[in-house]
């Protein structure tokens, strides 16, 4: 790969507090499934979490503009920072949500997609610290992006199962519209999962 770290040491940096706001929010998603209770506090700590990442991409957008040679090409930096960003986004929602429907007995699905975002989460930020470490197309990174999209596959599986049982078993239209909005949602989040490693498979094979 053909983006030297020394030339732009400041795009790696502000990845890496990417990263770290993905791993707080996973964190809370995991704790927040496991209590669930404390809507309100949950959400406030993920809308904490989403407001530093919202600041992160400014501050990538700005240094893209900024910079006369960049680590790869601008379209690929822009789209990669914002997909991580939608990733926070979505989960920042999800808790939003549910803090705003008042649900009362959770579903098990939510236990279900806060095991595969951790572990997709863990995934994903080892892929981008192999990209910028490595440079190059490496077994590490097949491996992350193998793993991410059986991780999505799991998602999926998950996400058809459910909402065939929502509509067959929910009996409250108001329950079944609310239920359903939160499953579509952390449905979108592995799918997001997906789309930032096929942007990084992208870009090693391009710097390959």
């Amino acid at each position: 790969m053909k983006f030297l770290l020394p030339k732009a040491p400041a795009f790696a940096e502000h990845f890496q507090e990417m990263s770290l706001c993905l791993t707080e929010m996973s964190s809370v998603f995991r704790d927040f499934a496991a209590e669930f209770r404390d809507f309100e506090k949950y959400w406030l700590k993920s809308k904490d979490i989403e407001h530093k990442a919202d600041e992160i991409t400014h501050q990538i957008i700005n240094l893209i503009n900024k910079s006369f040679i960049t680590p790869f090409d601008r379209e690929d930096i822009y789209r990669l920072i914002h997909e991580y960003d939608d990733i926070i986004d979505l989960l920042e929602n999800t808790l939003h949500n549910i803090y705003l429907y008042e649900v009362a007995e959770k579903r098990p699905f939510v236990d279900e997609f806060a095991r595969l975002i951790g572990r997709a989460s863990v995934a994903l930020i080892a892929l981008v610290e192999e990209t910028f470490d490595k440079q190059k197309y490496t077994d590490e990174i097949w491996k992350y992006i193998c793993e991410i999209h059986d991780l999505e596959d799991e998602g999926d599986v998950i996400y058809h199962r459910t909402l065939r049982l929502l509509f067959k078993e929910e009996k409250d239209p108001i329950e079944l519209i609310k239920w359903k909005d939160i499953l579509v949602t952390l449905e979108r989040v592995m799918d997001v999962f997906q789309y930032m490693s096929n942007t990084i498979e992208g870009i090693v094979v391009k710097g390959s």
